[in-house]
């Protein structure tokens, strides 16, 4: 791991728990990883939880989207360069590089984040006073980050078990793109790949209580998913497809 104030660099292989049935990198993998790196450049440059309880802040993803160019196989080596911005109108963009090793990119994760005083809930536009926020370079690449809402045609009862949830006891973040994945019809996943899943975050599904999946028609190879509990939002998203070529295309 190498990092300075405003990036974070990781070299690592791809495991087989990272890949699906066709030993290729899934989705939510590479989320894992950008969230992980995310915590540890921030950590490593001084926003630690304590800092975060001492000052009744967290950081709550909004929305995010990951593009992927290439299926990438197990054991590869790949580098992944983290790239966080300073706060524009509340919301704080973080992007997410991921190449292989001839420094071609394979996937790209853009994420915005606002910054929340949790015991008010209330969004803040700047970080209060005791915080150092190290954070200063401009936005300078972004990702279209939009979801189209469409009339959902099935939905499932869900829980927010065990496997869901992380320690602040929600539905973590990469688990909404698990949960979506599931569903892909395999007829499809036979001569199709995953190129882009898109993320809108409204409101925590706290563990232990039951929320709703409702899924749209696919289109275009897009479809769209909402997750609700109680008549709320909780989180929407957008996922793509491509065509397999005949070397991608399941035997």
């Amino acid at each position: 791991m190498q990092h300075d104030i405003q990036t974070l660099s990781q070299h690592f292989c791809v495991e087989q728990s990272e890949c699906d049935f066709r030993n290729q990198m899934m989705p939510a993998a590479f989320l894992r990883r950008a969230q992980q790196a995310a915590i540890e450049h921030s950590s490593a440059v001084g926003l630690t939880d304590s800092v975060y309880r001492q000052t009744h802040t967290a950081f709550l993803l909004a929305k995010a989207t990951l593009q992927i160019f290439r299926p990438v196989q197990v054991a590869e080596h790949l580098t992944l360069c983290t790239i966080p911005s300073v706060g524009k109108r509340a919301v704080y963009n973080r992007l997410t590089v991921f190449c292989d090793e001839q420094g071609n990119e394979v996937a790209v994760h853009d994420s915005r984040w606002v910054l929340v005083d949790m015991q008010s809930r209330r969004i803040l536009r700047t970080p209060p006073p005791e915080m150092d926020f190290p954070f200063f370079k401009p936005t300078e690449r972004e990702l279209e980050i939009v979801v189209q809402r469409e009339q959902v045609v099935h939905t499932q009862p869900l829980i927010a078990g065990y496997s869901l949830c992380d320690c602040n006891q929600h539905v973590n973040n990469t688990r909404y793109a698990d949960l979506v994945c599931d569903l892909i019809p395999f007829s499809m996943l036979k001569d199709h790949l995953i190129e882009k899943i898109t993320l809108h975050y409204h409101n925590e599904i706290a563990i232990g209580t039951e929320f709703s999946l409702g899924s749209g028609q696919w289109k275009d190879e897009n479809c769209y998913y909402l997750f609700e509990q109680e008549g709320k939002r909780c989180a929407e998203v957008q996922l793509k497809l491509k065509k397999c070529n005949s070397e991608e295309k399941m035997k």
